[in-house]
């Protein structure tokens, strides 16, 4: 990152490189040794591009990894610890509140629904889901990642920290957050930190999902990774996401299974690499999903 605003330098070779004003600020850091409180009064993205950075936010910890990222809004008290042998990383985005509400209103649907909380009460208190995502699983993420690709490859200067880029990021940040929203709010619990607590495992199992899907998994192992009993997950899933976690499962291999189709692949080799167990199986499933056999399917592609 080049020609950099008053930037913010640390000892022994330790930096974070600060550009924007106080509500809409980007920062790109590299460090080994760090520890600081965590003081915002914004939307904060901490999105790790190499090593591990691990947060305390309200007694709950995050160990963020490479390639995912927290999301938190300024309700929240916590700090961040960095301990490496190696320079971890980094990029801290903040998104103003002020921002985030001219998309809000500006996106939120008519029949959005709400309980006892509405959508803005849900961004701006806290209320708000602070949680972790793995960035290819999120129009947030994917953003990040493009972001981060363009350091890495030295394309990326301060001149592209405008106004535009976050009003970019607002935009995949309120979209990802409203269905969250959605998710959240299907959960009926008396307590609202259950409530949040019980959203997190269930999109930790999702996120296992969304990596793994190829994989034979099972109701068993997706539950364990969300830290939860097995019906339990399995009903809060359906609740949240619409589709029980097979037909999730099942919905995700077959997306997937047509865009390999149209990049050529053969028919068994989709239903292999998609983890069907044989081609039957996996065009009896793709023809009742998309109402065209794969290979009627290919034929109508081209």
């Amino acid at each position: 990152m080049t020609n950099v605003d008053n930037p913010s330098l640390y000892n022994n070779g330790q930096m974070i490189l600060r550009v924007g004003d106080d509500g809409n600020v980007f920062n790109l850091s590299s460090l080994k040794d760090f520890e600081r409180s965590l003081v915002s009064h914004c939307f904060a993205i901490k999105f790790v591009r190499e090593g591990i950075e691990r947060y305390t936010i309200n007694d709950q910890s995050y160990t963020v990894t490479s390639g995912s990222y927290l999301l938190m809004n300024g309700e929240k008290e916590g700090k961040v610890v960095i301990d490496s042998n190696n320079y971890v990383k980094g990029m801290c985005l903040n998104v103003s509140n002020e921002l985030i509400a001219d998309v809000v209103a500006t996106l939120q649907a008519p029949n959005t629904p709400v309980s006892d909380l509405d959508l803005s009460d849900f961004f701006y208190t806290k209320h708000f889901l602070e949680n972790q995502y793995q960035a290819p699983h999120t129009h947030l993420g994917r953003k990040l990642q493009e972001i981060s690709s363009c350091v890495n490859n030295n394309s990326f200067s301060n001149d592209q920290v405008n106004q535009e880029l976050f009003y970019q990021l607002a935009e995949c940040l309120v979209s990802d957050q409203i269905q969250v929203f959605k998710q959240l709010q299907s959960i009926t619990t008396v307590k609202a930190e259950t409530q949040r607590d019980l959203c997190r495992r269930v999109l930790r199992g999702k996120e296992f999902i969304d990596s793994n899907y190829p994989e034979t998994l099972t109701i068993e192992q997706i539950a364990r990774m969300a830290g939860m009993s097995e019906y339990h997950f399995f009903r809060l899933f359906k609740q949240m996401i619409g589709k029980t976690p097979y037909q999730y499962i099942l919905s995700i291999r077959l997306q997937h299974a047509s865009l390999l189709l149209k990049s050529d692949y053969s028919v068994s080799d989709v239903a292999i690499t998609m983890g069907f167990s044989d081609i039957y199986s996996f065009s009896k499933a793709f023809k009742k999903h998309f109402g065209l056999s794969p290979t009627g399917y290919v034929a109508a592609k081209i």
